[in-house]
């Protein structure tokens, strides 16, 4: 396919582009007099228009998209979600990136489905559901063990890639990576669910660590939170070391030929930043939400 390269305004141009949603919050609350313990969040949705890579699930790319000069075009960065909650959608124009699943709460609250799902616990054991071409199911409830609550594994949230606990018990799906920056970089991995013997890990592609120790003291490790613009999912934590943690923000990145002009105006709501290394200009949206004219 030849590209059309937008010289002037009216003239069709091809446009690549990824769109990730904020990841979800890892399960579990800060109550210090709870036994409770979460799992993991899951990932933002991934959707890819780049020619040779993938969308999530994972499942073939998406056909880049062909724009009028001109054109007026929504973009909206997904926030990560709080412990407990699911992430935002991230969209560009048509296209929505659904936010990452939240991490079930042991007492009190189910796993989020989502881009991809958050891990389950002993009272909601199965992980959320992913969102078909963006992401995958969180990892199920493992096991309590027989000397409970020493030996309890939830389950990690689920990536771009694989579901959670694929590499291993309560640890995050792996995202996937992409080169559309200009640099390789793996967004989109699964939050690690809580367990009380090791501290399980994130998905690769920013997910955050699950806590660790038994319910009952303060000793172990605290969850971690999702990678900035990665859309990784947070760890699950336990009630005495501050709960569950945060999911990452999502990103919308945009490329096309260096031949074409810049993008005409975006509003002032959007954070982002430009380059143009002769070969593709690339604007990389890291906050917010407004209109872009082309």
């Amino acid at each position: 396919m030849i590209p059309i390269y937008l010289m002037q305004d009216n003239q069709p141009f091809r446009l690549d582009y990824l769109v990730v949603a904020g990841g979800g919050g890892g399960g579990g609350t800060g109550d210090p007099f709870t036994d409770n313990a979460g799992a993991g969040g899951g990932a933002g949705g991934y959707i890819s228009g780049v020619p040779g890579e993938q969308s999530g699930g994972p499942s073939t790319v998406l056909d880049p998209i062909t724009l009028l000069g001109g054109q007026t075009i929504t973009v909206t960065v997904g926030a990560g979600g709080a412990q407990n909650a699911n992430g935002s959608n991230s969209v560009f124009g048509l296209l929505t990136s659904v936010g990452g699943g939240r991490g079930a709460l042991a007492d009190t609250t189910a796993p989020g489905s989502g881009g991809s799902g958050g891990g389950g616990v002993v009272r909601s054991t199965t992980g959320g559901a992913g969102t078909t071409n963006q992401g995958n199911k969180g990892g199920d409830f493992v096991t309590t063990g027989a000397n409970f609550p020493n030996t309890f594994i939830n389950g990690g949230g689920g990536g771009a890639a694989e579901e959670g606990n694929i590499d291993g018990d309560a640890q995050g799906g792996d995202g996937i990576a992409s080169s559309i920056t200009g640099t390789s970089v793996t967004r989109a991995g699964g939050g690690g669910g809580a367990a009380a013997q090791f501290a399980p890990v994130g998905g690769l592609g920013g997910g955050g660590n699950g806590s660790s120790g038994d319910l009952r003291n303060s000793i172990g490790s605290s969850a971690t939170a999702g990678q900035v613009s990665t859309g990784g999912g947070g760890g699950g934590g336990k009630a005495r070391l501050g709960g569950g943690a945060s999911g990452g923000s999502g990103i919308v990145v945009l490329r096309y030929s260096s031949l074409a002009r810049i993008i005409n105006r975006i509003d002032p709501g959007l954070t982002y930043t430009f380059s143009d290394d002769g070969t593709f200009k690339r604007y990389i949206f890291t906050a917010g939400s407004g209109n872009i004219t082309f």
